[in-house]
């Protein structure tokens, strides 16, 4: 009977002490992967920041700002009959390539406008039915980009997005 309760005993004390050893082992790997991953990881308001101070100026440049290119009525009689479309055609620039683009913008306002001009006379009547005029906008961007170009400081196009603003188009003719 004593060999009995030896084994008895001995049989529940084992396991206990195997689950608290299993409990431990759980604990300190769980506490090392914390750790590693913490040490690795960084404070992550530094990785979002960029790691550094941002100048005043410099996040002032970087501002989106629209500049109106053209405000006017433009025409399209490419379904044989001639509307008037009173529009306005804006493009989103970083503040700091603005100066730029509005002088440019006076500089060769003519010649604008004829570009403006002839997309609108060329553009299929459905592009004028669009929503968001996603067609024209397209259109007006590439024109606007090509002139524009590219910023040689970082490598990124100076216009940023194009804005058109038109009303419903009236009939000129009968």
């Amino acid at each position: 009977m004593a060999e009995e309760q030896g084994q008895v005993g001995g049989g529940q004390g084992k396991p206990l002490k195997t689950i608290l050893m299993i409990a431990g082992m759980l604990v300190i790997e769980a506490a090392l992967i914390v750790g590693v991953m913490m040490f690795l990881g960084g404070d992550p308001d530094v990785a979002t920041a960029g790691g550094g101070f941002v100048d005043p100026e410099t996040a002032e440049g970087e501002k989106i700002v629209e500049v109106l290119v053209l405000e006017g009525k433009l025409p399209n009689a490419k379904s044989g009959v001639t509307y008037l479309y009173k529009t306005e055609v804006y493009v989103q620039v970083k503040q700091k390539h603005s100066e730029r683009v509005a002088g440019e913008l006076d500089q060769f306002s003519n010649e604008i406008k004829s570009e403006l001009g002839a997309v609108w006379r060329t553009s299929d009547p459905h592009h004028f039915q669009e929503p968001k005029l996603e067609s024209l906008t397209r259109k007006v961007y590439a024109l606007m980009s090509d002139r524009f170009g590219v910023d040689p400081e970082d490598d990124e196009p100076i216009l940023v997005k194009c804005v058109i603003v038109m009303g419903t188009g009236f009939r000129v003719d009968s």
